[in-house]
């Protein structure tokens, strides 16, 4: 499978490099990417073993799965042999909101 990141994700986890390493430090970075990359070659073994996103279910969107990463959902879609990561969230964040602010962001 190939996994595409969307330009809004690689922002997004430009802003958590810089968050982290300035809050935690370098390791601490070193860490957490490293956790992202184990995650993100599980997905790629069994895209579609992650659950749906309780958010998105009344939005009847199918296609769409969440993983944990740590202390981050990363929110993705499959369309046939490509995962497209639409977002790298902290899972404690009000992701109906996060979607709001991207949907009028664009």
């Amino acid at each position: 499978m190939k996994t595409v990141f969307l330009d809004p994700v690689r922002q997004d986890l430009h802003d958590f490099r810089r968050y982290v390493i300035n809050k935690f430090g370098g390791a601490a970075w070193a860490a957490t990417r490293n956790k992202f990359a184990d995650t993100i070659a599980e997905i790629e073994a069994a895209p579609r073993n992650g659950s749906t996103p309780p958010e998105l279910i009344d939005f009847r969107m199918s296609g769409y799965y969440e993983v944990a990463s740590g202390t981050n959902r990363i929110i993705y879609k499959v369309d046939g042999d490509t995962i497209y990561v639409h977002l790298v969230v902290d899972a404690r964040s009000d992701l109906e909101d996060i979607l709001a602010r991207r949907l009028f962001r664009m």
